[in-house]
């Protein structure tokens, strides 16, 4: 009878492997993807399920039901370890993998932007796990296919006027109908009733008056008990809004990120500002302050 250990098994190329026990079961799907004919490297985690026994009640009479019922069990077995193991961190590899072959320049950048962004793990937690998200200024998308990697019921919008990065965004492997990436002016277009909106890193694109239009259009959209996040630099911390400003001027004007037509400027706001917007229509804001070398404050907005 097989005792209750969890092992987990590397499997690699040119590697020495060894095994651990690891209180996780996760499958092969990562190393071993239907359709596919190669092995990757990764590993796989196997629990041993306690003997079931074939009197046991608890499974059915016949013999379908308890294929059935043993069937359903399993299945709930695995998904409660994959929502232990399967974290940011664990997609961080398929996410860098989904932009192979679309230049050596912006695979660096997904690098150096993944670990700055700590896997995307704070938006993760702050995020509904199902449901329309809508994300403006998606970029290229990493967070947002990092979003749907964690979570197969969530459908996510990513809106962003650069169409160069929309184009990239919308043809990856991992693109599928729960991913809808495309090319507006969130000013103007017809924004989706969603149960949570993203603004990061977005906001200082827009005139001040224009940034406060844009989160009063997210939060007249939003569900009720939805979640708005916002990220953006508080032009009053000083040498640390120095590098962000810094930082921002240079990537807008070798052209790596696009400001919006006939605009050459950047609109800052502050801490202050954002959080009185948010107070004023009934928001219950958190304010998350984790700058070390940026000015960046995020502000996670509950609508009641």
């Amino acid at each position: 009878m097989f005792n209750n250990n969890h092992r987990k098994v590397p499997v690699g190329t040119g590697r020495s492997s060894r095994v651990r026990i690891k209180d996780a079961w996760h499958g092969s799907g990562s190393i071993m993807t239907k359709g596919e004919y190669f092995l990757k490297q990764g590993s796989v985690t196997i629990k041993f399920l306690p003997r079931i026994n074939p009197e046991d009640k608890r499974f059915g009479e016949n013999l379908l039901g308890k294929s059935r019922a043993i069937r359903r069990y399993i299945a709930a077995e695995y998904r409660k370890v994959a929502e232990t193991e399967e974290t940011p961190a664990f997609f961080r590899e398929k996410l860098i993998k989904n932009y192979l072959f679309k230049g050596p320049v912006l695979e660096w950048y997904l690098k150096v932007k993944i670990r700055l962004e700590k896997n995307y793990e704070l938006f993760h937690l702050h995020l509904p796990k199902e449901g329309q998200i809508t994300d403006i200024g998606c970029g290229y998308g990493f967070m947002d296919y990092m979003l749907s990697f964690l979570s197969e019921e969530r459908r996510i919008t990513g809106i962003d006027y650069d169409r160069d990065k929309i184009e990239v965004a919308n043809n990856c492997p991992a693109k599928n109908d729960r991913l809808n990436f495309t090319c507006a002016d969130a000013l103007a277009t017809n924004l989706p009733k969603s149960r949570a909106f993203i603004l990061a890193d977005v906001l200082h694109y827009f005139p001040e008056e224009e940034q406060e239009k844009l989160i009063i259009r997210c939060i007249e959209n939003l569900d009720k008990g939805g979640t708005l996040i916002i990220r953006d630099a508080d032009r009053q911390l000083g040498r640390k809004h120095f590098g962000t400003r810094l930082s921002e001027f240079f990537s807008t004007r070798i052209g790596f990120n696009q400001t919006l037509e006939g605009r050459n400027e950047l609109y800052f706001t502050s801490r202050e500002k954002i959080s009185g917007i948010l107070s004023r229509y009934a928001m219950q804001v958190e304010v998350i302050d984790e700058t070390k070398v940026t000015s960046n404050i995020v502000f996670i907005g509950i609508k009641n």
